[in-house]
């Protein structure tokens, strides 16, 4: 037996006009001051307003939402009591809203009860629908289960990561007029998180056949239109694409979830304070690269990336499949130079200070959820040898 889970997805231009649709007149709204100042706040409500809803708004996640944040958020939204919790904005604003919908619900839980042997998080909904509202192309974190929060522990800020199938949103709005206004930077950040739950969710130890489904045209999406979203910003077929990809992304690593590129993503912003996306985008080839070196012949990596390069065109049929296989690594490395995306971890931080914090990456790797999902499994001298090859940016060979 296996399960898929997804919220009803509405998307493409005008998709925000759905929620005339959506029951309920009492809003809460979570985002950030940045969607506020460049006016996206204001798309929202001026459509909650035409089709006569009341809101209020928390405008104070912050990237990596703080503990104490999302419990701040939590207790303006039970003295609001709204019946539709709306989330505006990029993952973390996501996580934030997907955490305070459930300690809405259930304001005795604390974070640590957003865990997947949970069972009254199934019967979310009850006080208020969640509706997701993404504005960036990468996260998928409009569809999927988990929250990531950050609390302070060990003189480090630990990205928590905390899941359960009931916190997936009931309604994801994907209207391209959000990340048409996205800067360069971030564009390209969040399509590599994309690329990366996508690579990722293929190999996964939970990889099913529906997730294979979305992951493989996300690839196809990804590599279309990010090269034409990179050169021109605001090309609106492009951008829809891409906010889509982003979404089929979601779905598919939400239901067969992402691996130790992600751990490793999660520990190096956790020191480095490095937007999730570049960090994850720049792992990517690496933990790609170390799942297809597995010893272990039962290990179907090299058959599955050879599959899905075939699929997209990239080699003929006929190619050895560990060949084809490794077309996958040399697009994912001309993809990154075509939209100038860092390939190597000494493109951002010195080696001194690689090294004087390699022990604790190292610890955060094997505190993340994630890292049990590789298909091939990680000890402590492999993530050392990940991060010290990433740095220098030399291929795996081990």
């Amino acid at each position: 037996m296996w399960y898929f889970f997804s919220p009803n997805i509405i998307y493409g231009e005008d998709a925000l006009d759905f929620l005339e649709n959506i029951p309920g007149e009492k809003c809460f709204i979570i985002t950030d001051k940045i969607l506020e100042d460049l006016g996206y706040l204001k798309i929202l409500t001026d459509k909650l307003e035409k089709f006569g809803r009341t809101f209020e708004v928390f405008n104070d996640v912050k990237p990596d939402p703080h503990e104490e944040d999302v419990l701040k958020a939590k207790e303006l939204c039970i003295s609001y009591a709204p019946n539709i919790i709306i989330g505006l904005g990029g993952g973390s604003v996501m996580d934030t809203a997907k955490a305070v919908w459930a300690l809405y619900e259930y304001p005795d839980f604390v974070v640590d009860d957003l865990h997947p042997f949970n069972i009254k998080l199934y019967d979310l909904g009850r006080k208020a629908k969640m509706i997701a509202i993404p504005t960036t192309s990468g996260t998928g974190a409009e569809t999927t289960w988990a929250t990531v929060i950050s609390r302070y522990e060990e003189n480090v800020w630990k990205k928590l990561e905390q899941a359960h199938k009931g916190l997936i949103p009931m309604y994801a709005i994907v209207d391209p007029i959000f990340p048409t206004g996205m800067p360069q930077e971030l564009t390209i950040n969040t399509a590599f998180d994309a690329l990366a739950h996508s690579v990722e969710g293929l190999i996964s130890l939970w990889r099913n056949e529906f997730s294979e489904a979305l992951l493989l045209k996300a690839i196809e999406l990804i590599f279309k239109y990010l090269p034409i979203v990179y050169k021109d910003g605001k090309n609106k077929e492009a951008r829809d694409y891409m906010h889509q990809a982003a979404t089929m992304a979601g779905l598919g690593f939400g239901n067969g979830q992402c691996h130790i590129g992600h751990s490793m993503g999660h520990s190096w912003g956790a020191i480095f304070d490095t937007q999730h996306g570049r960090a994850v985008g720049l792992f990517l080839p690496y933990v790609t690269q170390f799942c297809m070196n597995n010893p272990d012949e039962k290990d179907q990596s090299i058959e599955i990336l050879g599959k899905i390069v075939k699929q997209l065109g990239w080699v003929d049929w006929k190619e050895n499949q560990k060949k084809a296989a490794n077309v996958m690594i040399q697009k994912i490395k001309q993809l990154q130079k075509e939209v100038n995306f860092p390939s190597k971890l000494k493109d951002l931080v010195s080696k001194e200070d690689l090294e004087s914090n390699l022990d604790m990456l190292i610890n955060l790797c094997f505190q993340s959820s994630s890292s049990v999902m590789s298909s091939r499994s990680a000890n402590a001298e492999d993530l050392k040898n990940l991060f010290i090859y990433a740095f220098e940016g030399k291929d795996i060979d081990f």
